[in-house]
Parts: structure tokens; sequence; C-alpha cells
């Protein structure tokens, strides 16, 4: 979802595009773990909390951490909130 609100803005141009990836952005950035640094693979949007999906023996999956750092640093570019970019990277 991000990453499709990231793509619109910057199809687009739509700032309403970049306003919503930013909330989402907010909301998601909930899910990454401090100790380790990698982003969980769910987050309750209403509550905050974050948990790895049961599929999957509750593991970490590489690609989402991956796609997440791309779309974080996209994201700290076009809000120009560094933050983003920091945790992103953190992996």
């Amino acid at each position: 979802s991000l990453g499709g609100l990231l793509s619109a803005y910057d199809l687009s141009g739509d700032k309403v595009f970049l306003e919503k990836a930013d909330d989402l952005g907010a909301k998601l950035f909930k899910a990454y773990d401090k100790p380790s640094g990698l982003p969980k693979g769910s987050v309750n949007l209403k509550t905050g909390r974050a948990h790895n999906m049961n599929w999957n023996g509750n593991a970490y999956i590489v690609a989402e951490a991956a796609t997440q750092q791309i779309e974080y640093r996209y994201l700290a570019k076009a809000t120009g909130k560094e933050d983003y970019a920091i945790e992103g990277s953190s992996i």
C-alpha cells in the first residue's frame, strides 16, 4: 500500500497521495523492531501493535525488509523527513 501511494504520487505529482503515504508510513513505522531493526510483517493500524505472521513461523521476510527500505528512502526524500530514511536503513 505504501509503495502504491508513493508510485501514484510520483506519477501524478498530486500531493494527496504523498499526504496519505506520509500518514500510512508513520503508522507502519511501528513495525520496526528496535532491537533487531527489522520490520515485522503486520501492523494493526488502529492500535499500532506489530507482529510477524504465524504462517511463516513468526519469522521476518527479507523481501519485505528490502522493499520497505526503498519505500522509506523515497518517502524521506519526498517529505523531507529524514527519520524515515534513517529507520528504514537501520536493517
